[in-house]
């Protein structure tokens, strides 16, 4: 038996602390004989409510900082960790080899542009060393994996593709009164197209709004729904909502509890997902789970996650975006098409099995650090 550490300083991010959350709860009930404990921010250390049996332990490093670098690794060692599981790529040093990291993307190396000097050489540091010292790396996709063997010229046979699952909450929902609660309580009184997440720059929402103001001229009572972090966060972005007349037309209902965020997917004509670049893609795999047609891009590991089971668009083709959502907005048939190939699809995500493989992987780097 083991003492594993997982650093869960993230845990209320969103798609790293969707993964923090889930695969705790996989491990769990997994019934593994390891002990495990959560480091968390010392905010956080009451409101986590941790699987039975684990431990929580506070530290005060800040996340993306050069303390964390240099002592978190120190801290897992002094809570008697034989194992870190980093689920960022912001692996501290000093493990020598007692460590997984899972890396979900490449951003800062695909996207530098969307950067400062300082975050970039920070995180194509950070992530040099990860893929170096760390014992394994875990990541989301092939295509991810892909990406990380070629730019680190890492060993493949240390890079584990493990799929991220789907919350079994994440249904298609038959309570029709519920989703009439949902919409009257949000002010939703239109049709309406659905984004989940970050404002990100990579995120390519400019070319959502400019696709859906072109698809308001032949469907006037659509509206354009975002959920996740407020749009309005961003100066540029609240400026071209204003500069395309957009403002009555674009709902910003911020970050949802998880039943909410569930009726909102339940309720969307159709999911958008215009990222330049994703490592997984939950967005899709949600909307898949709760029989949503989806829209997304080309790019990044999106193709590879949803299969036959979304209308795929080229981001940088002009025009694409807004014809593919005319064209699921428009084809009955199709949008029940996807709906059922999404049904099938969502088979092949699960946090059980994820949560397996992840613990094959601590095994596997604790017997290689037995034997060196």
């Amino acid at each position: 038996m083991a003492h594993i550490a997982i650093d869960g300083r993230k845990y209320f991010d969103f798609g790293i602390g969707t993964y923090i959350q889930n695969l705790a709860a996989g491990i769990s009930r997994s019934n593994s004989s390891h002990e495990f404990t959560l480091l968390v921010s010392p905010g956080d250390l009451g409101r986590i409510e941790l699987p039975p049996g684990w431990q929580k332990r506070a530290t005060r490093l800040r996340k993306y900082s050069w303390g964390e670098m240099a002592l978190l690794g120190h801290e897992a060692r002094k809570a008697g960790a034989d194992l870190l599981h980093e689920p960022h790529y912001t692996l501290p040093l000093g493990l020598r080899g007692r460590s997984v990291v899972t890396i979900h993307d490449l951003i800062h190396v695909a996207f530098p542009q969307y950067f400062t000097i300082a975050q970039r050489t920070f995180a194509q540091a950070v992530l040099r060393h990860a893929v170096r010292d760390a014992g394994a790396v875990i990541t989301g996709s092939y295509e991810a994996k892909k990406d990380i063997v070629s730019l680190f010229r890492v060993d493949e046979r240390r890079v584990h593709v493990i799929y991220h699952g789907i919350q079994p909450s994440f249904k298609k929902l038959e309570d029709r009164t519920a989703l009439q609660d949902f919409r009257h309580r949000f002010d939703l009184r239109r049709p309406f197209l659905l984004y989940v997440g970050s404002v990100k720059p990579h995120k390519n929402i400019p070319a959502l709004l400019k696709a859906f103001k072109r698809l308001t001229s032949t469907h006037r009572d659509l509206d354009l729904v975002c959920v996740g972090e407020s749009l309005y966060r961003s100066r540029e972005l609240s400026a071209l909502v204003d500069e395309l007349g957009l403002r009555t037309q674009v709902r910003d209902l911020k970050r949802l509890a998880t039943a909410d965020l569930i009726r909102a997917y339940n309720s969307a004509e159709a999911v958008v997902l215009p990222s330049l670049y994703e490592g997984f893609g939950f967005t899709a795999v949600e909307a898949m789970a709760c029989g949503t047609p989806a829209v997304v891009s080309n790019s990044g590991s999106l193709p590879e996650i949803v299969g036959d089971a979304a209308l795929v668009f080229d981001p940088s083709e002009p025009g694409a975006l807004e014809s593919a959502l005319e064209t699921v907005l428009s084809d009955r048939g199709l949008r029940e098409s996807l709906a059922a190939n999404g049904r099938r699809n969502i088979e092949r995500f699960s946090w059980d099995t994820a949560a397996g493989e992840t613990i094959k992987v601590y095994e596997s780097v604790l017997n290689e650090f037995a034997r060196s």
